[in-house]
């Protein structure tokens, strides 16, 4: 699912819940009350199966939203709250000496459609692709950095969807690319810095970028 389209559908059912609410169809801010810890379950679920991101991130935000479902729920004693904070430290220093070493230097990808999607953390990613078609980028309370300087779009252009909330993106492309940017600021921005190429025949390749900002930024630059 493109970041977008989750993003327009998160809002829907809010959107929703709280009109259903304020008919008095349901409780829509009780089970909001009570079941918020669902969210950060799921986005820990998703870190997990989810390629270029670190499994401690997921691991950590399951077992918080566990935590606080359980105790929301009446499932945990009452006088359990006092032991969380010791367990999430235990749990840290544990991660932090048996954890698998970082690889050192920045992930090199030769897919032809980018695929991205963060939350609560960071991604740095170089594509190789000869043949760059496009793709898209979801960064919501993180961020990520993509360095298109080594790739080579196709014939026929490319389209990159950019969305983020609360977070941020960076595109690097070639001083030879042509870009053209368009987008949609909430609360939020973009810029495009890129350097008008040389080659400026109307048969050039060029890469196409959609932003969607809200309370957040996105960049692109040689």
């Amino acid at each position: 699912m493109r970041g977008r389209t989750f993003i327009g559908i998160l809002f829907i059912a809010l959107g929703i819940g709280f009109l259903l609410d304020r008919m008095d169809i349901i409780s829509f801010s009780t089970l909001i009350s009570t079941y918020w810890p669902a969210i950060l379950i799921l986005i820990g679920a998703s870190q997990l199966f989810s390629r270029g991101h670190s499994s401690v991130s997921g691991l950590i935000l399951i077992f918080i939203g566990l935590f606080f479902l359980l105790r929301k729920l009446d499932i945990l004693p009452a006088d359990i709250s006092k032991y969380f904070w010791p367990s999430l430290l235990i749990l840290l220093g544990i991660v932090v000496i048996f954890g698998r070493p970082r690889n050192t230097g920045i992930p090199v990808s030769r897919e032809d459609i980018l695929n991205h999607f963060v939350i609560f953390s960071g991604l740095e990613n170089r594509c190789v692709s000869q043949d760059f078609k496009g793709g898209n980028a979801t960064a919501i309370f993180g961020s990520i950095d993509l360095d298109l300087r080594d790739a080579d779009l196709r014939d026929e252009g490319a389209f990159l969807d950019l969305t983020t909330v609360f977070g941020g993106i960076s595109i690097k492309v070639p001083d030879r690319w042509k870009v053209a940017v368009t987008g949609t600021p909430l609360f939020g921005g973009w810029e495009n810095k890129t350097r008008k190429p040389s080659d400026t025949s109307q048969n050039q390749p060029e890469l196409k970028i959609r932003c969607f900002a809200m309370f957040g930024g996105i960049e692109i630059k040689n």
